[in-house]
């Protein structure tokens, strides 16, 4: 199958995903009830909310630039900030395709290796950090919710286990399992055949390279030299993502009586659907917050639910888009702005070897 052919043909299933999420969350609204209630929600409390995630966006751009320094320490704090806000928007147009976005700008914005002319930041090596940073965001998702399960044992673990563990865990038959494995052996069983004939092939030898490269990117944890501000600043960004459920929650007078551990739980859940291959978490997010609220706090899908999952996914969405389209201007400006700096210092050089050669007393 031709590879425009496949990517067209991922991109449609992922939207028809979105769609049909979309369709079951927002079966039998009462649209009448849904515009009154966003209409009484405080909108000085939406924006910020708004602006919690913005600044969730920036932290994020500076943790991840701790693991970009052991390969490029030259890398700035904007670049990183705009690669960060740019790959949110792009993800919400293709699934996972903000991550290799977002290490084109740091490559595009990286300093030149006088020996080689290539990017220090090499975009294999970029890459294997966005990888380990997404690893560690789904790590600390885990610990999060390991922690609130044990204080909130009671209140939390029956929705958990029947409405995400249980349904999860039957969905894989007997053959997804054979297939998972399968693939597993057919992947390692490939890197060692490629591995085998990097020397004599080409394309092994530019595998290798590409798969070196993101190894040396996912190691950089160990290298780095500012490991108490990384941690640091995973902590701000989930209280950031914390208060902005919090405030939404306050923003929403139908449903303010929940709290902080309710926040953070719904936080959490509604994380999992960045797992779901659907452009920005469009349905997956509203599908699963509307069944958290209506399972534990028994309000209505139809109702307060979907008002609510809309109100918090689309203030972030529109968060998203803002920064992103920001970060977006801004980089462009910055790379036109390192352009002519490029091309002056070139014309200098150029001009100063002309004058050496025209002058007799040089030579």
């Amino acid at each position: 199958m031709n590879g425009n052919v496949k990517k067209i043909l991922k991109y449609t299933l992922s939207i028809l995903l979105a769609a049909v999420l979309l369709y079951y969350s927002f079966r039998g609204v009462d649209w009448k009830f849904f515009f009154s209630q966003i209409g009484s929600c405080s909108w000085g409390l939406v924006l910020l909310s708004m602006a919690c995630g913005a600044m969730a966006f920036i932290f994020r751009g500076l943790r991840w630039r701790y693991l970009i320094q052991p390969i490029d320490p030259a890398t700035r704090k904007m670049p990183a900030i705009d690669g960060i806000n740019i790959s949110n928007v792009a993800n919400m147009v293709i699934p996972y395709c903000g991550e290799l976005v977002r290490c084109g700008v740091i490559t595009a914005n990286s300093r030149k290796d006088p020996k080689t002319g290539r990017p220090v930041a090499a975009y294999d090596k970029v890459l294997g950090t966005a990888v380990l940073e997404r690893t560690l965001d789904v790590f600390s998702i885990i610990v999060l919710l390991a922690i609130l399960l044990m204080f909130r044992w009671q209140k939390f673990s029956g929705f958990m286990l029947d409405e995400i563990w249980k349904p999860m865990i039957n969905s894989l038959g007997a053959a997804t399992w054979f297939v998972l494995v399968l693939s597993i052996f057919a992947m390692v069983g490939a890197l060692v055949l490629v591995r085998s004939y990097r020397n004599s092939s080409r394309i092994c030898a530019k595998i290798c390279d590409v798969c070196s490269g993101l190894v040396q990117g996912f190691a950089t944890c160990l290298k780095m030299e500012h490991n108490a501000m990384f941690f640091f600043y995973t902590a701000l960004i989930w209280i950031m993502y914390w208060l902005q459920m919090v405030i939404i929650i306050d923003a929403m007078p139908s449903i303010s009586g929940l709290g902080l551990v309710d926040a953070l739980f719904l936080m959490l859940v509604g994380s999992f659907a960045s797992v779901i291959p659907v452009p920005g978490g469009f349905g997956a997010y509203h599908y699963i917050v509307t069944l958290s609220l209506f399972s534990l706090y028994g309000y209505p899908k139809e109702t307060l639910g979907i008002v609510f999952a809309s109100l918090a996914h689309e203030s972030q969405a529109l968060a998203m888009i803002i920064t992103g389209a920001w970060s977006y201007v801004h980089n462009i400006l910055s790379m036109n702005r390192k352009a002519k700096l490029d091309q002056s210092q070139t014309d200098s050089q150029d001009a100063e070897i002309l004058l050496n050669d025209n002058n007799p007393l040089e030579s």
